[in-house]
């Protein structure tokens, strides 16, 4: 092979060489950028169809922000406080045992059904509802005082015991064993405490006695026994304990 026949051929190869060599580097890179120039202006595109609605959606979003901001940091405290100050004679009324003026008033100052009617969504409200509950039930309406017992909704330790056990006394009243036994159930697991959690263990060892469940009479005294023998209904515990053992047992 002469020179100049195989210094072309060293040219060709060099040159195809630097062809390929472009080649995977425009394969390597460009569709990278392509594809990224191409989302960004579907995004653009997309924007400018929808740039109305993505607008009033924005608007909307910070609207309710703002609204929820001034309910609760300016509404809800305000009603709070007239809450509070329309509330006042009716617990006092509550206090004193003037149930029907605790409910309704006395023509100068609300009761208690109106602080719910008004207020019904602050604290002070919810708060109405157990008073309301526990008036009718002293006075012997039993469906009013379930009505608004199971409306009312507590943490406190005492309280929420306390409604509970007073939804089975409304029931035990209608004489609605099945549903005075649940809810006293929720009294004696919920919150135990020394001052009201022995008066409904010993009401329910009671009912499970009228239902003829004496076994399950037998548990809640036993628990009574244990857990609060120093309570005042845990003094003649034994008797009701071994009474309802022989029975369990005959």
């Amino acid at each position: 092979m002469s020179k100049s026949n195989k210094k072309h051929r060293e040219n060709m190869q060099t040159s195809v060489s630097k062809n390929n060599k472009k080649h995977v580097e425009k394969s390597t890179h460009a569709p990278y950028t392509h594809t990224s120039d191409s989302w960004l202006k579907r995004l653009i595109v997309l924007y400018n169809e929808k740039q109305k609605v993505v607008n009033i959606v924005t608007i909307v979003v910070f609207a309710l922000v703002v609204l929820a901001l001034a309910y609760f940091l300016y509404y809800m405290p305000s009603q709070q406080q007239k809450a509070e100050t329309a509330i006042f004679k009716a617990e006092r009324y509550f206090a004193m045992d003037s149930l029907e003026l605790a409910l309704n008033g006395d023509g100068l100052y609300d009761g208690v059904l109106q602080v719910i009617d008004d207020y019904s969504a602050t604290k002070t409200g919810n708060r109405a509802k157990y008073i309301a509950g526990i008036c009718y039930l002293r006075l012997g309406q039993y469906d009013d005082a379930i009505k608004y017992l199971k409306k009312f909704k507590s943490g406190d330790k005492l309280i929420s015991v306390q409604a509970l056990g007073s939804l089975g006394d409304a029931y035990m009243e209608k004489n609605d064993l099945d549903n005075a036994a649940k809810y006293y159930k929720k009294a004696v697991s919920k919150n135990a405490n020394e001052l009201v959690t022995p008066i409904y263990l010993l009401r329910l060892g009671m009912l499970c006695e009228m239902q003829g469940k004496w076994k399950d009479a037998v548990s809640y005294y036993e628990r009574l026994q244990k857990e609060y023998m120093q309570s005042f209904e845990a003094m003649d515990i034994e008797k009701r304990i071994e009474y309802t053992k022989a029975k369990s047992r005959s």
